[in-house]
């Protein structure tokens, strides 16, 4: 499916003007003036698990990424 075939109609917030959102590496921009309407990650945390080897047995440990 190429770019062209999913639009999302919107009415820009900051221009007025009736377009469709743009996806660029994440992030969703107005097709008139080109603002972010939708960031790319809004407070989103990734959650990373790891394997932790210990003398007796393989454990899997959930950490949280704070970026």
């Amino acid at each position: 499916m190429n770019s062209q075939d999913h639009k999302e109609n919107i009415i820009c917030n900051w221009c007025g003007q009736p377009g469709w959102i743009i996806w660029v590496h994440g992030h969703g921009q107005c097709s008139v003036c080109g603002i972010n309407v939708d960031e790319c990650c809004r407070g989103e945390q990734c959650e990373i698990h790891l394997k932790e080897e210990t003398p007796d047995k393989n454990t899997t440990k959930k950490i949280k990424d704070d970026k």
